[in-house]
């Protein structure tokens, strides 16, 4: 359990503040997020709203707890992820193809059923720990929205030059 929450840390850490960073660049997230480091190159304020959430996780959680929280939601967004590449295909069907898709279309659907499937079952086996995951993932619709209307008040009010 420990070495899939390292895991699981270790690929958040990385990959979480660079959607924050990549939400307030696009005018979803507060602008302050979006700030690079000048030494460093990475976005930093995103980084620190990472570890202060994860910190927040790790503090009001147990382990067995987190790995429900996020698991279902991990595996959850994974399959959606995988499942892009046949919108893709579908829209796009004579772009180039910069990396090949290892069993096309057969390994990504299994990857998308049995990942659907394993969140179905955690969701009914744990529906607590789901169901808070959902919760907070649902929660960031009416939130994206709220962003993107702020967005396009201050887009318009903007002055053009």
């Amino acid at each position: 359990m420990v070495v899939v929450l390292l895991g699981s840390l270790s690929a958040m850490t990385i990959a979480g503040p660079r959607v924050y960073f990549a939400m307030a660049r696009d005018g979803a997230f507060f602008r302050s997020v979006a700030k690079i480091h000048p030494r460093f190159h990475t976005p930093w304020v995103a980084t620190a709203a990472q570890a202060v959430w994860s910190a927040l996780r790790v503090r009001t959680n147990t382990k067995d707890q987190l790995a429900e929280y996020t698991g279902f939601a991990v595996l959850f967004f994974s399959a959606f992820a995988v499942s892009v590449i046949f919108v893709l295909r579908r829209r796009h069907p004579d772009e180039p193809r910069p990396f090949k898709a290892w069993g096309y279309p057969v390994a990504p659907a299994i990857f998308v059923v049995v990942s659907l499937v394993i969140t179905a079952a955690a969701i009914m086996g744990r529906p607590g720990p789901s169901r808070k995951g959902a919760f907070i993932i649902l929660l960031g619709i009416p939130v994206y929205y709220l962003f993107y209307l702020f967005s396009k008040r201050r887009t318009a009010a903007a002055p053009t030059v």
